[in-house]
């Protein structure tokens, strides 16, 4: 959630700090602003409601300067107004208006601080708890920046990651990580005189320079692009210290760190939308190519390939997956594949309840950790307090110097590429075949997969993308029918039963989260008991019914709903006569080789659905309201 930018070099900071909250958008917010270094002041401009409500205000009023920071916000504490938005100035001190700060993150004892620093003569003009951040600096600064900024620190509880500014240093960023995300991109280096893409470093010259170093400071990668080359991760408990001549990086004690860059794979085309008109299509399409990547990195032949993971799989017993939202659905299918293939007990977690239940930590455990960002602040949790207990734990991330990744013992990258849409698709997918592929990769740890059964079970996975592509295709006209005719539809029922269960679940969270209508995802089985009433002529029913060993029971839920003049939209293979016969629309999916693996090809059209119903609701199907792409804050 929300998204921090800095720059500091030859270009003028404020078009370089908006291409950069325009890549950070699809983290979720709803005001942005920044902050400029100028002629020895600091220039604020600030707006809420969309980029182009900072862009416009930016071209009336412009900023002239070379180092600056900006921010996109997501509201927690106070309103999502202009007095709320990022950047937030010190007030009221002999440092009024010269020291500012862009935050993420909650600080957990604010109000304390805020009467503190208020009896010493603060003046608090927002509702926000960042605004304490500024002022305690000021209270502890005394002309040396990381001083007053570890000074600061050492009061400060709670999860942040910060970039500050000082009128009295205006060509330096500081920021502080502890516990969410920021990393500082290297660009190359300006000759003084040189003159830049934009602007000119004929300032620098005058005042006895003899180089520029190019550093961006950033919540993710995407925002870097074009201008660095290399990225460099912070830890918790790093401070930043970026000038011209580059990075320097230290503990919360003051002591040096070295600073480790590495190239940036992620391209600029990578995160933009090509020839669609939104992340969210591109990222629906996208599926049978990364659904081929996955299987690439993981298969040969007709084997498997396994990571290493670090560990004895033979041995585990138990598996405790922790996860949240779409993630969840996924390792709902993870239970069932280690369950049928590897024959161990498995758990599923809500990563925010597993880590205040005090969970049992028994022998021989395994915990999985299921994250797209890999910056899941509850499932971060999870992850140390099961650390902490002396279990093991995988992350199964789509970003692999994420933090997650960086904590856990082994890592199964997701290889999705940049998921930017807010309402994860692709990456549900590859989360859902990593899975099933990391289940066959126990159970030949366990001695039960031979040789002829891994050999179907490749097979099976290697047919996926072309399964999945064909899916897509067959299924645009009547999904696009559907939609017209139910977008002003206030509700809307899924149902699936055993691996189908996780994807009625999962199409109702995406008509949730795309078009705002109230979705339930229930299993069949369940229906009668209570939800059956529901049901009139005005409710559209999804059943999801491919023809596995629960088919005829499904095929019964879709005759109880119709008695009671549901509506019927059926998911199932195109040429089922019976199933068409019984439904008002069917989505046609292709038939997967293994029915562990029908529920990847099944969700493709509910994720269609979600979208098109979403359009002719005229909702962002990339940003939805009040939603942040990666929940970085309890």
């Amino acid at each position: 959630m929300c998204g921090i930018a800095g720059y500091l070099g030859p270009k003028p900071a404020d078009s370089v700090l908006i291409v950069a909250l325009e890549r950070l958008k699809y983290r979720g917010y709803d005001s942005a602003g920044l902050a400029v270094m100028s002629d020895g002041e600091i220039h604020l401009r600030r707006a809420a409601g969309k980029l182009k409500q900072l862009s416009d205000l930016i071209e009336a009023q412009p900023v002239d300067g070379h180092c600056g920071i900006a921010h996109t916000r997501w509201a927690t504490h106070g309103a999502p107004t202009e007095i709320n938005c990022h950047p937030h100035l010190a007030s009221g001190g002999p440092y009024d208006g010269r020291i500012a700060v862009v935050h993420n993150g909650i600080i957990e004892n604010h109000e304390q601080l805020r009467r503190e620093l208020t009896q010493a003569g603060a003046i608090f003009r927002s509702e926000t708890d960042t605004e304490v951040i500024p002022q305690l600096i000021a209270h502890h600064y005394r002309g040396d920046a990381l001083a007053a900024v570890r000074a600061a620190v050492a009061r400060l509880e709670g999860s942040f990651a910060f970039a500050v500014v000082f009128a009295d240093h205006p060509r330096r960023i500081v920021a502080v990580r502890q516990g969410s995300p920021l990393l500082v991109g290297k660009g190359r280096a300006y000759d003084a005189g040189e003159p830049a893409a934009e602007g000119s470093t004929a300032s620098f010259a005058k005042a006895g320079r003899t180089s520029v170093r190019e550093m961006l400071l950033a919540s993710d990668v995407p925002a870097l692009l074009p201008h660095a080359h290399q990225v460099c991760f912070l830890a918790d408990g790093q401070i930043a210290d970026l000038t011209d001549q580059g990075l320097a990086l230290s503990d919360f004690a003051g002591q040096p760190v070295e600073a480790e860059f590495k190239a940036i794979e992620v391209t600029a085309e990578a995160v933009s939308k090509g020839s669609f008109d939104s992340f969210m299509a591109k990222e629906i399409a996208e599926q049978p190519a990364v659904l081929a990547r996955l299987l690439d990195s993981r298969l040969r032949g007709g084997a498997l390939v396994e990571p290493d993971l670090g560990l004895d799989l033979a041995s585990v017993n138990h598996v405790v997956f922790l996860a949240a939202g779409t993630s969840w659905h996924a390792a709902l299918l993870g239970k069932r594949f280690l369950e049928q293939l590897a024959r161990i007990h498995v758990e599923v977690d809500i990563s925010s309840e597993y880590r205040y239940r005090n969970p049992v930590a028994s022998g021989n455990t395994l915990v999985v950790a299921i994250s797209q960002s890999g910056e899941t602040a509850d499932t971060l949790a999870g992850l140390r307090l099961a650390r902490a207990k002396f279990i093991p734990v995988v992350g199964l991330v789509n970003t692999v110097t994420s933090t997650i990744a960086r904590e856990s013992n082994g890592v199964m990258p997701l290889l999705a590429g940049p998921e930017i849409g807010v309402a994860s698709t692709k990456a549900y997918t590859a989360q859902v075949l990593a899975l099933y592929l990391f289940a066959l990769q126990v159970a030949r740890a366990k001695g039960l997969l031979d040789a002829a059964a891994e050999a179907q079970a490749v097979a099976a996975a290697r047919a996926l993308p072309e399964l999945a592509a064909t899916t897509l295709a067959s299924a645009e006209e009547p999904v696009e029918e559907a939609a017209d005719i139910f977008a002003a539809a206030q509700a809307t029922v899924f149902l699936g039963r055993g691996g189908e269960h996780p994807t009625a679940l999962e199409g109702a969270l995406k008509l949730k989260e795309l078009a705002y209508v109230h979705a339930v995802g229930y299993p069949a089985g369940e229906f009668k008991h209570g939800p059956i009433a529901l049901v009139t002529s005005h409710l559209p029913v999804i059943c999801l019914c491919p023809r596995d060993a629960l088919y005829e029971k499904m095929l019964s839920n879709l005759q109880e709903v119709r008695a009671r003049a549901g509506r019927v939209i059926a998911v199932g293979q195109g040429g089922d006569r019976a199933l068409r016969d019984l439904s008002d629309h069917l989505f046609p999916v292709a038939r997967a080789g293994e029915d562990l693996l029908q529920p990847l090809l099944s969700v493709l059209p509910l994720q269609r659905y979600a979208y098109h119903v979403a359009r002719r609701r005229n909702c962002d199907v990339d940003q939805p309201r009040n939603l942040a792409k990666s929940v970085t804050v309890e």
